[in-house]
C-alpha cells in the first residue's frame, strides 16, 4: 500500500503535466491543418468527383448538351465540398491514428508535447491505444453505426462520446489530466521532459 510520502514524493519526481490552454493550442492546429489539407484534397478530389458523378449521370439522361452544363457550375461546388470533406475526414483518421501510435498529433509535434504515463514516462502502445479508443469513442462508434447499421450503436457512442467531452474539462483541474488520461493511466507532458 502506497503512503502519501510515496504518493508525493512520486509527484516530485515526475515532470510538469501540459494544462487546458496549451492542449487547446495543439487541438486547433489539428483543425486548421485538417481544413486547409481537406482543402488541399478537395480541390483535386472534389473535381474529380463531380467529372465522375455528375457528367456520367447527365451523358446516361439528357444528351451531350446537358452533360456540357453540368460540368461546371453546380457540379464543381458540389464536388468541392464533398471533396474537402472527404479530405478532412482523411486529415482526421490520419491525425487519429497518429495520436494512437505515437502519442502525438501535427499540433503536438509543433508545440512539443506528447502523451505519457501518469509517472512521466513515455507510455507504452497500450496506454496509447487504449487513450486514443477512449478519447476517439465517438467516431468509432459512429463508423461501427454506419458500417453495422446498428443504431444503438450510434447512440452510445454519443453519450460516451458526450462523457468524454465533458471529461477534457478535468484538465482545468490540479491533476491536468482528462476523463479519458485518467482512465488510460496518462497525461500529457513536455516532449523533451518524457524519460
Amino acid at each position: 500500500m502506497e503512503t502519501n510520502e510515496s504518493v508525493t514524493q512520486e509527484a516530485q519526481a515526475a515532470p510538469e503535466r501540459i494544462g487546458f490552454g496549451k492542449r487547446l493550442g495543439a487541438y486547433l492546429l489539428d483543425i486548421v491543418i485538417a481544413g486547409a489539407g481537406g482543402f488541399a484534397i478537395g480541390i483535386f478530389a472534389g473535381t474529380a468527383l463531380a467529372a465522375l458523378f455528375f457528367a456520367t449521370e447527365a451523358r446516361a439522361g439528357e444528351g451531350m448538351e446537358e452533360a456540357d452544363a453540368m460540368d461546371g457550375g453546380m457540379a464543381g461546388i458540389i464536388g468541392g465540398f464533398a471533396g474537402t470533406l472527404a479530405g478532412m475526414m482523411l486529415i482526421f483518421l490520419i491525425i487519429m491514428l497518429m495520436e494512437a501510435f505515437t502519442g502525438q498529433t501535427f499540433g503536438k509535434m509543433i508545440l512539443g508535447i506528447k502523451n505519457g504515463n501518469n509517472d512521466g514516462s513515455a507510455a507504452g502502445m497500450g496506454a496509447l491505444l487504449t487513450r486514443a479508443g477512449l478519447k476517439y469513442i465517438y467516431t468509432i462508434m459512429a463508423v461501427l453505426a454506419g458500417i453495422t447499421g446498428v443504431e444503438l450503436l450510434g447512440t452510445i457512442g454519443s453519450i460516451a462520446g458526450l462523457i468524454v467531452f465533458i471529461g477534457m474539462f478535468f484538465v482545468l483541474g490540479e491533476k491536468k489530466q482528462g476523463f479519458h488520461d485518467m482512465l488510460a493511466k496518462t497525461a500529457v507532458y513536455n516532449k523533451s521532459d518524457l524519460a
